[in-house]
């Protein structure tokens, strides 16, 4: 649905956050090659594989999760293979999804 690009701040080479239906698609370059930095959901029309979307409760998250998580400010953090998932909680619902590619 959208493009757009910008030098990076945090790697060489460009930014570029695609927009689509229901979420973005973040992505870095390094030497030409494009690799995927993060997903952001924005809508409750997508959810992880797990079947959490926006506007779940916590309760749903924590069954299909479980409890190894660190939590800040209502954002839990579960650290996965080579990436980690994010949710920002606000009364009970989750209200953001982040999917953040790690540093190997």
């Amino acid at each position: 649905m959208d493009y757009f690009e910008a030098p990076s701040c945090a790697f060489e080479g460009m930014g570029k956050v695609y927009t689509y239906s229901g979420f973005e698609l973040h992505t870095y370059e390094i030497s030409g090659v494009d690799y995927v930095a993060g997903v952001i959901f924005l809508d409750d029309s997508v959810s992880t594989k797990e079947g959490i979307y926006l506007y779940s409760k916590l309760d749903e998250v924590l069954e299909a999760y479980g409890q190894n998580y660190t939590e800040s400010n209502g954002l839990y953090t579960y650290k996965l293979d080579k990436h980690k998932i994010s949710f920002l909680v606000e009364n009970d619902e989750v209200v953001s999804i982040e999917y953040m590619a790690t540093a190997e």
